[in-house]
């Protein structure tokens, strides 16, 4: 039996398993980047990357009932594998969705540093998603499955993801699609400041000026909450309320 029929019989458990799959918006982006957007706890997106032979998803959506549904808007548009998923945060948004994952035998890639701090705050960070947000259920840490230092690629070279320094959280991770000029940031770069509970304000600005020097082409940045799909732009305009920010907060 071929390997995608075995994990489209499994993308397609009951919701016994997983419980009642979620609303989910999904839509092609460019080339092989597919974009999946929900708001059942937050405003939320997550790329697909659909490759000639196998699928990557890049952040883990919030819990296995939502993977599931993300795998079955996936089949809707390839019968190829998914047979890799990067934790770009220790956040439950990009990383909540680990158990479905690893049941379908997927590989779940994380840099090191997310990798430690999964394994160091997953309870707490479960615990106050649940709090903030009514009815997340409260999981057990599904860890990854393929932890490298700072860096990784996959797809052939045409998707590169990067640890670059403390941002949103101390282990928020970039990720680059070259051909497509598309930088996925994450809670990193968003429309509006967002979250700051764990961010390091002084070294946020220092590892977005890494990224510049990087000299990156980049056409479209996607955003990992509200509205998605930015213009290179977003990385100054980030840098400019992180400034405003800092100066509100001086003690």
């Amino acid at each position: 039996m071929k390997r995608w029929y075995i994990l489209a019989l499994l993308a397609l458990v009951g919701p016994a398993a997983w419980g009642e799959p979620a609303e989910l918006s999904f839509r092609h982006l460019n080339g092989p980047l597919y974009l999946a957007t929900d708001a059942e706890y937050f405003p939320t997106n997550w790329l697909v990357y659909v490759g000639p032979r196998t699928v990557t998803v890049v952040g883990a959506t919030w819990t296995p009932a939502m993977a599931r549904t993300l795998s079955m808007r996936v089949r809707q548009v390839t019968r190829l594998p998914i047979t890799a998923l990067i934790d770009t945060s220790p956040d439950p948004e990009w990383s909540g969705g680990n158990a479905y994952w690893k049941d379908i035998g997927a590989k779940i890639f994380a840099v090191r540093i997310t990798d430690e701090l999964l394994k160091d705050t997953w309870t707490q960070r479960d615990q106050n998603a649940s709090k903030s947000h009514p009815g997340y259920p409260i999981l057990p840490l599904v860890a990854p499955t393929e932890v490298v230092a700072s860096q990784f690629t996959l797809q052939h070279g045409n998707l590169r993801a990067f640890y670059l320094g403390p941002t949103h959280t101390p282990g928020d991770i970039f990720v680059y699609f070259p051909r497509e000029q598309a930088l996925d940031a994450g809670s990193i770069l968003k429309p509006y400041l967002g979250n700051m509970a764990d961010a390091d304000v002084r070294e946020y600005p220092k590892t977005l000026r890494r990224l510049q020097r990087m000299h990156l082409k980049i056409r479209t940045v996607v955003a990992g909450h509200w509205s998605a799909v930015q213009g290179p732009d977003l990385i100054e305009r980030y840098l400019g309320m992180l400034k405003v920010y800092a100066r509100d907060h001086q003690q």
